[in-house]
């Protein structure tokens, strides 16, 4: 899989970075290794700067539907995804559709990223 994750479990931030082109299937198995690892409430980076989500809007809404259907799916931590603005759109879309589940937003630096992250670091999501 063309994505690498660092995993700060102190400060309780996940950031993961994809190289090359990834597909709803790598994101799907991405939160499924967050849940086994007991990271899924962590706040998370995904930088695909260098990189992009092959995927059209009927696999995000798919995507997006399969990721709510799994248990405890209301407490994964905010998620800020810096993209790279020529290839930004499946990732915007992905942000917008999953809005109402969890602060998720795109970016396009990562400083902005982690600034953002770093203002939502006490938030709890539990429904």
């Amino acid at each position: 899989m063309p994505i690498h994750i660092d995993v700060s479990h102190l400060d309780r931030v996940v950031i993961a970075v994809v190289i090359g082109d990834i597909g709803a299937a790598d994101v799907t198995d991405l939160g499924v290794r967050f849940s086994a690892a007991g990271m899924r409430h962590y706040r998370k980076i995904l930088d695909v700067t260098a990189g992009s989500l092959i995927v059209d809007k009927e696999g995000i809404a798919a995507l997006a539907a399969l990721i709510r259907s799994r248990p405890n799916a209301a407490e994964r931590g905010p998620l800020a995804i810096v993209v790279n603005p020529a290839n930004a759109q499946a990732l915007e879309e992905y942000a917008k559709v999953t809005a109402e589940d969890r602060p998720v937003k795109t970016f396009h630096s990562i400083h902005a990223a982690r600034k953002w992250l770093d203002e939502h670091s006490t938030i709890v999501l539990k429904r």
